[in-house]
């Protein structure tokens, strides 16, 4: 099949018409390159440039000379000095192909990235005596890259401007909220005999909404740290983990007679806070939306399994579990689908789940019935250690 398509008879006619017609040559490189040169190595001075190269370059062809020189004025020289290294190389051993991306020197003085390629001819000794090459204007290209480099630096500039102001806002607003509430409490404490029961349930909603903005302030702390950049990847073992988070939830795994079961879980290439943060929102929220029937045992189920170069994880409860209009919406940011009277939280919790999961390259979601549970799944792909 390979010979029959290499010796394809209109493959054939075009080579002849190319060796019997110059226009037919002329058409071609005209159209699809930016400029071709055959240089001769036996006399390196000499080098034969096509017009298209000097026009891309604003000279008029007529007026520069078939010289070597002549290009080699008008190139970036750094950039000479690495295409010299590449010919070097190049003539050496004819396995390495010459490529070479450099910038020239545009008549009006603007700069023209130009890709050139060549190959050597060789003589029957092997010996490179001349060598055929041609030119691509990449100008557009490189400062449309240019143009997203710097576009990208000023998101992170922004970005890294908003998360500091976010950190120290909340910060800040943590010292007056904490302030609030201790007079909150000394006033509750000093007059609980002397307000009648309307002031005691305004007194009690004024402390419920600044226990809800310690939370707020809390969450949006959490994901301004989670969105800084700098996070160390180490090894995490995620075994040891949970069982820290365990006992910092042991309190209201009690209170709702919660069973936490665990499986074997791995250790794992990651970055250790906003993994801690992913554990301990999935597991604090599947605490917290515990269904409440008489008789009924809350339960949440953590297990891993391989999953490509990493892992899959996944976190089971059988809670008020979630409507399914709801689930699309679950990971926005401030969201919540309950009550705040019912339920405490800044909505950002599993916010703060889905970036821990992204900065690992993995995907979250969820899978829920309401009134039955809720099922949690994620994966950190290229996590595993090296065996």
């Amino acid at each position: 099949m390979s010979s029959e398509f290499d010796d394809n008879y209109l493959k054939r006619e075009l080579y002849d018409l190319i060796r019997k017609d110059s226009q037919i040559f002329d058409f071609i490189q005209s159209s699809s390159l930016d400029g071709m040169w055959y240089w001769d190595l036996e006399n390196p001075s000499e080098e034969w440039m096509s017009e298209r190269f000097w026009t891309t370059l604003g000279y008029d062809p007529k007026k520069m000379p078939h010289q070597s020189g002549a290009w080699q004025d008008i190139i970036n020289q750094e950039d000479l000095e690495e295409a010299l290294l590449n010919f070097t190389a190049h003539c050496e051993n004819p396995e390495r192909p010459y490529e070479q991306v450099a910038r020239y020197q545009h008549s009006d003085g603007s700069t023209v990235w130009i890709r050139c390629r060549g190959l050597a001819i060789r003589d029957n000794n092997g010996k490179p005596i001349r060598m055929l090459g041609t030119h691509t204007d990449i100008t557009s290209l490189k400062k449309t890259e240019e143009s997203l480099a710097e576009n990208n630096n000023a998101l992170i500039s922004a970005n890294d401007e908003l998360t500091s102001f976010a950190f120290a806002a909340s910060h800040d607003i943590q010292a007056p909220i904490r302030n609030i509430k201790g007079l909150l409490n000394i006033l509750q404490e000093d007059a609980v005999t002397q307000l009648d029961e309307n002031n005691s349930e305004v007194l009690a909603m004024a402390l419920a909404a600044a226990q809800r903005l310690t939370e707020l302030t809390t969450g949006i702390l959490q994901f301004a740290e989670s969105g800084s950049r700098g996070h160390i990847v180490k090894v995490v073992d995620c075994q040891a983990l949970l069982a820290n988070i365990t006992l910092d939830l042991n309190v209201d795994l009690t209170l709702n007679h919660t069973v936490l079961q665990i499986g074997d879980m791995p250790k794992i290439n990651a970055i250790e806070i906003p993994t801690r943060q992913l554990f301990q929102n999935l597991i604090g929220n599947a605490v917290k939306f515990h269904r409440q029937d008489e008789g009924h045992t809350p339960r949440i189920t953590v297990t891993a399994e391989r999953y490509n170069e990493g892992w899959k994880f996944k976190v089971v409860d059988n809670g008020i579990g979630i409507a399914e209009n709801n689930l699309q919406r679950l990971f926005k940011p401030f969201t919540r689908l309950n009550l705040s009277s019912e339920f405490s939280g800044s909505g950002l919790g599993l916010t703060l789940c889905q970036r821990a999961v992204r900065k690992h390259g993995g995907e979250i979601w969820v899978e829920s019935t309401l009134g039955e549970g809720t099922t949690f799944h994620f994966t950190y792909p290229h996590c595993a250690l090296d065996e």
